[in-house]
């Protein structure tokens, strides 16, 4: 499968290709959770919730546990299913998310936003702690999904040699540019460094002041703009993703076959990644293949 993958890697230059994966995952903060946070399942069961285990940051000890109950989790899932699958299937890490993103896992947001204003100090004393367990977790993450061996995919299908990853930080929607700087960026070029190829996961309109500053990350190749939920969700995003583009950044979008096109006619560019959902036949497949093909 290696060289299978090698392979797909150097010659795909156009969408339409695919390999099956199965991504590994407890929600969206596996980070805290091999740190020591508990996780509860959402009601609706599509996510999970963090405890929250640091009460206070003062004397807080953060570490990757490579004996904790969730990470004994993964080691052993990734097994079963390489014993099961072998081969045939891509296993794969979903998101590790470390820096302030990963300090929210462990403490919340509201215990962190106080404290960036009230005790910046201890809050940088506790990202220097994230960025260590970070380093850990991922150096235990490349070795059991052997990143060297096959590479790695995205939860967007996203494949890479070596280990490809999705950071983001949701609470920059909530700080300004100065505190971005300051408490975000250092933990996210961390992140970056560890990582062979990257698409950065913007969300919410509250997150597009950094914008500028995220796109002269050279780690940074791809955004993946996510306008969120209420009247965000019905706007015209067209112009900002021709900025993006304008930034040097290549873009990911997903839809379904129709809207892909759409997204197509509308950014004729060749920097822009689809995830396509929803293509349930062959015939389907070729016919939207078809059409993208003519929009080239």
């Amino acid at each position: 499968m290696a060289d299978a993958l090698a392979r797909w890697v150097d010659s795909c230059e156009f969408c339409g290709d695919a390999v099956a994966s199965y991504p590994l995952s407890f929600g969206s903060d596996n980070f805290a959770a091999f740190c020591g946070a508990g996780l509860t399942l959402s009601r609706c069961g599509d996510t999970t919730w963090p405890s929250h285990p640091l009460k206070t940051l003062k004397g807080a000890k953060i570490a990757f546990d490579s004996n904790g109950e969730w990470w004994s989790r993964m080691v052993e899932y990734r097994h079963v299913l390489k014993r099961e699958l072998g081969e045939s299937v891509l296993l794969c890490m979903q998101n590790l998310g470390g820096g302030l993103g990963g300090l929210v896992g462990l403490c919340g947001n509201t215990k962190l936003l106080i404290s960036m204003a009230d005790e910046p100090e201890l809050v940088h004393e506790a990202l220097a702690q994230v960025n260590e367990a970070f380093t850990r977790a991922m150096e235990a993450c490349a070795q059991l999904f052997e990143y060297e061996k096959y590479g790695s995919i995205t939860r967007h299908g996203m494949l890479s040699r070596g280990a490809v990853g999705v950071p983001q930080c949701d609470t920059s929607c909530m700080i300004s540019s100065a505190m971005f700087e300051e408490f975000a960026l250092p933990g996210l070029v961390h992140e970056l460094d560890s990582l062979d190829a990257a698409v950065y996961h913007l969300d919410g309109p509250g997150a597009l002041r950094h914008l500028e500053r995220l796109a002269r990350i050279p780690k940074i190749r791809v955004i993946q703009w996510v306008a969120g939920a209420g009247e965000a969700a019905t706007q015209d995003w067209t112009p900002l993703r021709r900025r993006i583009l304008s930034l040097g950044k290549g873009l990911m979008l997903h839809g379904g076959a129709g809207q892909v096109a759409g997204l197509r006619r509308a950014l004729p560019s060749k920097d822009i990644f689809f995830e396509v959902q929803g293509v349930k036949t062959r015939a389907e497949a070729e016919n939207f293949l078809a059409e993208m093909e003519r929009n080239t």
